[in-house]
This record gives C-alpha cells, structure tokens and sequence, in this order.
C-alpha cells in the first residue's frame, strides 16, 4: 500500500486521478406541434382499343382513360424538434443518452415517450454543442387549444460531481395544441406523357383523351400518368398504357395471294369476312366470319390428310384473292363445284367418300391451289 504522509496529525487523501475527472452539460429543447391528415392516391391508365391494324393512308383513333382516386385521409399527430446539448467541461462525455416526455400540465403523466437519437454522434468533445432532431407521436386527436410540455431528460455517466451515476440536465419547451388540422397531398397535378398536364385534382376522378394514330406511329406506343403533390412538389404514383401499332402494306390489286400469306397477315383478312364455304343454304356450308375461324380452315384444321379440308382451306384463301381484287375467272368453275360439293360434304365424311369422289375433291383442291400460287390465273403477287 502507499504510504500516506501526514502532516500536523491530519492524514492527506490521494489525489482523484486524471482519468476520473467529471465533465458538465448544458442544454435547450425545442418543441413544434404538428397535427396532419395524409392522403393516399392511386392512378389507373387504360386504353381502348390496345392495338390497331393500319395500312398506309389510314388512322385509327384511341381514347386513354385516366383514373384517380384518394384515400379518406390517415390522421396524424406528433411533436418535432431539437434537443441542442453542450459539453461544458474539460473531458469527453460519457454514455450520453436522453429521453424526451410529453406531458399535459398540470398533470405530469408522460402521455409519449422516445428516446433520442444520438447514434450519430454518441460523444460530446470537451466545448462541443450538438443539436438532435426528434419526432415523437402523441394520441390522436390531441386536445386542441390545451398546454403540451416536452421535456429532454438528459444524462451522462461522468458528469461532475456525479461519477458512475447517470446525471444530466432536464430541460422543457411548452406551448398550447393548435386548432386546426393540416391537410397533406390533398391534391395532385396529372401530367401525361403523351398528352401533357390533364390538371389538379382534389378528389377521385376520371379523364379522358383521344389520339389518333397513322402507319407513321406503328409499333408500340407506351404513354404514362403521372401524379405530383402539389402541396410539396413530391411525386406520386403513375400508372401506363400500350397501343400496339400495326401497319402492313397491302398486295398489288389484281394478283392472288397464297395460304400461307393470309394465316399471317389476319389484319389484311379481317376486312373481307364473312366468306362462304359452300352455298348459303347449304347443310354443311359454314359462314366464316372471324379471323380465328379462318386460320383454322386455312391450317387444314390440324388434318391435312383430310381432302376436304385441304379444299376448304384452297376455297378459302381463293376467295379471299377474290375479294381483294384478284381476276378469278380462271378458277369460276372450280368454285361453283367446290361451293356445291361443300354444301353438302362435311369434313366428317371424308372417309365414306368413294376412290372416284376423293380424286375430284383432291383436283379441285388442286386447281386452287395452282390459282393461289399464280399457276394459273392472273399470277402470284411479287
């Protein structure tokens, strides 16, 4: 042990060590109500129709709709501030740590409670000052027009005069709750990619627009809304529609086209539906009316084994050359005698038909197909 020196008949206590010396904090709080009701949105964009069949020189129109709606609103009420602490001493603070309490005087129930963040910068320099932001949510509604005290509850684990304990100052800001509440992203400008600013809105709605389209526009137009709060410029959410644009040039007037051309290009097809295979009053005639119906006939429905079907299928592109402007002249008696057989001849009976039979069907197929591919006729388009 270390000799104590004693002077006079009074002992001497050591010296407290350097390391051990105490520090001193200081503080101020500020406190700023804030009571809110947030406003949630929602965009919708479609298009009708989504897609168009042009040839050049044509245009099709498309009307985009623009939905809104907005929430009821979500209610809110918190305090925010700074708690600003010096370090008033010689050494660099320890374990600083705070807590902020809301009260309503005169009554001292802590009503809220949060401690402050100090991660930031948990230490203190000797002479330094540091502000920290916080936000601490009270029970809502609050009581309009009534007291509210904030208090920072502030301590260290080497503050002097209190070494090891946790002491700080306790600081407070008090003001009176306002009356009224503050509305936020009540409202919303919409502006549009293809069409420009549609306007503000303070509530659900509906917009709509109308563009028109040319073979100059083919492929796919992608259009977006957008929402921006007005109240701070922030923005919301968007929402996107695509127009599909197709333009296809169409075949020489006068010249046939074959199978193959039709089953892809339904847009050039469509038009010149509905076709009759076989007479109108036949019982197994069939009146092709869209273009899905087609391409199956036009794909032998999945038998080309079938003669029937290979004839259906020739009949069909023949006429659609035809009504597009072919000169089929060559081939009227063909298809006079494949209307007539397929007015009473399903597919089905393919396989009742006798040797003699299947060889007339496979000609007329024949001689159609001859038509189609510009064997004979007024020639294949180039």
């Amino acid at each position: 042990m270390a000799a104590l020196v004693a002077a006079s008949g009074m002992s001497v206590t050591p010296a407290l060590a350097e390391s051990q010396a105490g520090t001193t904090l200081s503080q101020t709080v500020s406190a700023t109500p804030h009571w809110t009701k947030t406003y949630a949105w929602n965009v919708t964009k479609s298009a009708d129709p989504t897609s168009l069949d042009l040839t050049p020189g044509q245009s099709g129109d498309v009307t985009y709709t623009v939905g809104l709606t907005r929430d009821n609103g979500t209610e809110a009420a918190y305090i925010a501030g700074e708690v600003c602490i010096t370090n008033g001493g010689a050494v660099a603070t320890e374990s600083l740590t705070s807590i902020i309490n809301v009260t309503k005087p005169p009554s001292t129930a802590v009503v809220a409670s949060k401690p402050l963040d100090t991660s930031g910068h948990p230490v203190l320099a000797p002479g330094e000052s540091r502000c920290y932001g916080y936000e601490v949510a009270v029970p809502s509604p609050p009581d309009t027009g009534k007291a509210y005290k904030v208090t920072a509850d502030t301590s260290i684990t080497n503050h002097s005069g209190h070494l090891g304990t946790p002491f700080g100052p306790n600081t407070s800001d008090s003001f009176s709750w306002p009356s009224s509440i503050t509305p936020v992203h009540d409202k919303v400008s919409v502006d549009d990619s293809m069409q420009g600013n549609l306007g503000t809105f303070s509530g659900s709605a509906e917009t709509t627009y109308t563009r028109t389209f040319t073979c100059d526009d083919a492929g796919v137009q992608t259009n977006t809304a957008t929402l921006t709060h007005t109240d701070d410029n922030t923005a919301g959410p968007s929402a996107t529609a695509t127009v599909t644009v197709n333009c296809t040039t169409p075949p020489p007037a006068g010249c046939t086209l074959t199978i193959g051309y039709w089953k892809n290009h339904t847009q050039a097809m469509a038009p010149k539906l509905p076709i009759w295979l076989g007479t109108p009053s036949g019982q197994s005639s069939q009146k092709v009316t869209t273009t899905n119906e087609a391409v199956a006939i036009l794909n032998f429905n999945g038998a080309a084994s079938n003669g029937i079907n290979k004839l259906r299928g020739q009949l069909l592109a023949a006429k659609l050359g035809i009504a597009g402007g072919a000169d089929g002249s060559a081939v009227s008696g063909s298809i006079a005698d494949a209307d007539a057989f397929l007015a009473t001849h399903a597919p089905s009976s393919w396989n009742s038909l006798s040797k003699a039979e299947r060889n007339d069907v496979n000609l007329l197929a024949t001689t159609l197909d001859n038509y189609n591919n510009g064997i004979i006729g007024p020639g294949h388009c180039d």
